[in-house]
């Protein structure tokens, strides 16, 4: 099994990126790469993470959020 790296690490399992990343990466398509929307769907993912119980690491650091 793939492991996965980052602050999300402990998430992927548990709610699956991929339905955030896709519309991430319409939003950004639309906002020619606005950072604040990246920050944005980020930020929804890490809730919706901890919601769910898992761990989130520092992700804002790396992302430039």
């Amino acid at each position: 099994k793939k492991s996965f790296q980052g602050p999300f690490r402990a998430c992927h399992d548990i709610v699956k990126p991929h339905d955030f990343y896709r519309n991430c990466l319409a939003d950004l398509c639309l906002s020619n790469g606005a950072r604040s929307i990246l920050c944005q769907v980020l930020e929804t993912y890490a809730a919706t993470c901890q919601k769910h119980g898992a761990v989130v690491h520092d992700w804002r650091t790396p992302s430039g959020c």
